[in-house]
């Protein structure tokens, strides 16, 4: 089928799920939620740092060391250089974390990301790019598409949890039919592109597995190194780990309207909720032990 489709259908689809995704977000989050970080700053300054910096490093070292195409190393670097979502908040309050660490975590990340991952992304294509094949992305354009469509629904379902507080029970709901309309999207054009997607996206999936278990690793003895609690260790390594992989999705298929960088996310989508899982029951499991050892 004819690729024009294929981009139409995932650029209509995916700006409209990560809107609805973020205004969820906005309903859970309050003006306290930023002001943590001045309260108890080290946790947060280190998972920023984390998922800022340290990790699209990674991310960039991989794509090299892989010898990536161009696109599928900015698809890579993109992952990793994208925040936590919703969904690590969940995770983290189900699994005994750190909620509130979580949840600023979540809310500060996205609104530095509307610079930073359009500087990351330039970056690499300024790095990889050649004299055949070299683009740029507005820096200062893609923060403002960004913007539009993260900071905007947050601060519209921060309104609506002031004004409506009970409607916040519906936030995993809209998550649910968010992330479950982003995956038919990918499904339908992978169809429709008769596999080649499917074929293309084996290149990325060793690299994206091994960004995948740095950022378990890095994510959890970085904190833990640097003084840091277990409980806390443990949230800032889910909130590495699990990526609002709508955002680097839309740099992809918005921003640069090239399919083959959203691959790495594609495939981030599916093995890493059960790794942030297992995160969690670790923690649990020991966490128990330790406190029945000292009873």
């Amino acid at each position: 089928m004819d690729n024009a489709f294929v981009l139409t259908l995932i650029q209509v689809v995916v700006p409209i799920t990560m809107f609805t995704l973020m205004f969820g977000m906005g309903l859970t989050l309050t003006k306290s939620d930023f002001k943590r970080i001045v309260l108890y700053p080290k946790p947060v300054l280190v998972g920023l740092v984390l998922q800022l910096a340290i990790m699209p490093l990674i991310g960039f070292g991989l794509a090299l060391h892989f010898e990536l195409s161009i696109m599928l190393a900015v698809g890579l670097v993109a992952l990793a250089a994208t925040p936590g979502g919703t969904t690590s908040n969940v995770i983290v309050h189900m699994g005994k974390g750190d909620t509130a660490l979580s949840i600023t975590l979540t809310a500060i990340a996205t609104s530095v990301t509307l610079l930073t991952l359009p500087i990351w992304v330039n970056f690499v294509l300024l790095q990889l790019g050649t004299d055949a094949y070299r683009i740029e992305m507005p820096i200062l354009k893609t923060a403002v598409q960004l913007a539009i469509f993260t900071v905007i629904p947050v601060l519209v379902g921060m309104y609506v949890n002031s004004k409506y507080p009970k409607l916040k029970s519906y936030e995993p709901l809209i998550s649910r039919i968010s992330l479950v309309a982003m995956i038919a999207a990918f499904i339908g054009a992978a169809v429709a592109d008769n596999g080649n997607a499917l074929t293309n996206a084996g290149d990325v999936f060793l690299p994206t597995f091994l960004l995948l278990v740095s950022a378990i690793i890095i994510g959890f003895i970085l904190p833990k190194s640097l003084g840091i609690t277990a409980k806390e260790s443990a949230t800032i390594a889910v909130e590495t780990c699990l990526k609002n992989i709508l955002l680097s999705l839309f740099i992809a298929t918005n921003s640069l309207k090239e399919p083959e960088a959203s691959y790495a996310s594609a495939i981030m989508g599916i093995i890493m909720i059960p790794a942030a899982i297992m995160i969690m029951v670790f923690f649990k499991y020991f966490n128990n032990k330790q406190t029945t050892f000292r009873n």
